[in-house]
């Protein structure tokens, strides 16, 4: 995975005090946040990936599917949307077992995803934020996540609340955040249930890894002896 780091290089941080008692050492750990690169995801169908998220759509180029919006007014690369029902492209692409796992509200026809296999230590933090944008009003288009096969889904046509424009209606910016220690292959992506004819999306933004970093054995081992010394230091002037 390709990351770029966004933040100045972490540092660990020592605490001396009470010296004159033999003293105590607080070593604290420190975080390394950086961006996700997308572009170096696995994508299928309508996928574009700007700085620190992806945004992913349902449309097609040659159907009018937004009328009176031109073919293709919706798509975000110029590449369709795949097929993801009568012929399983995405669901393949997701390498789901059960083809019927994402028709969840109803028979999926196509979408786009992109996915990745990330490893997360302990205390890792995977996060983005994300908005489901859709001029569906009948059938229930949604957003998911997919981690290891499990199906999350994020959002319908139902909680797309809010106005919004050119879309019809969009849930707003909502935040995800996974923080589970293991290896996951993670996919994200968008599908039109029950027809091709109207257009969906999710939209990634500040997607973040965030790792804690330990300080070196090696490292610890040299502050344990530089306290050493100044306890000693300290002693011998005492006994003087």
């Amino acid at each position: 995975m390709n990351i770029s780091t966004f933040i100045k290089n972490p540092t660990f941080k020592v605490g001396l005090a009470s010296l004159g008692s033999l003293g105590s050492l607080a070593i604290t750990t420190s975080a390394l946040a950086a961006q996700l690169d997308f572009s170096s995801w696995q994508k299928f169908g309508d996928v574009i990936t700007p700085e620190g998220g992806a945004n992913l759509s349902t449309a097609s180029l040659q159907f009018q599917d937004d009328a009176p919006a031109s073919a293709g007014a919706f798509n975000y690369s110029g590449i369709p949307a795949g097929d993801a029902g009568f012929y399983p492209d995405l669901q393949n692409f997701l390498a789901l077992a059960d083809l019927s796992d994402l028709d969840i509200g109803g028979f999926v026809f196509e979408g786009s995803a992109i996915k990745n296999t990330l490893t997360l230590a302990a205390g890792d933090t995977l996060s983005f934020d994300w908005n489901f944008r859709t001029n569906e009003t009948l059938n229930k288009d949604f957003a998911f996540l997919l981690v290891n096969g499990t199906l999350i889904k994020l959002a319908d046509f139902t909680d797309a609340t809010q106005a919004d424009s050119p879309f019809l209606q969009k849930t707003g910016i909502r935040s995800y955040t996974f923080s589970t220690p293991g290896t996951y292959t993670f996919a994200l992506g968008v599908v039109d249930v029950d027809d091709y004819g109207t257009t969906s999306a999710l939209e990634i933004s500040n997607a973040k890894l965030e790792r804690v970093l330990v300080p070196e054995p090696s490292t610890i081992l040299g502050l344990f002896t530089a306290l050493g010394c100044s306890v000693i230091r300290r002693l011998r002037k005492k006994s003087t």
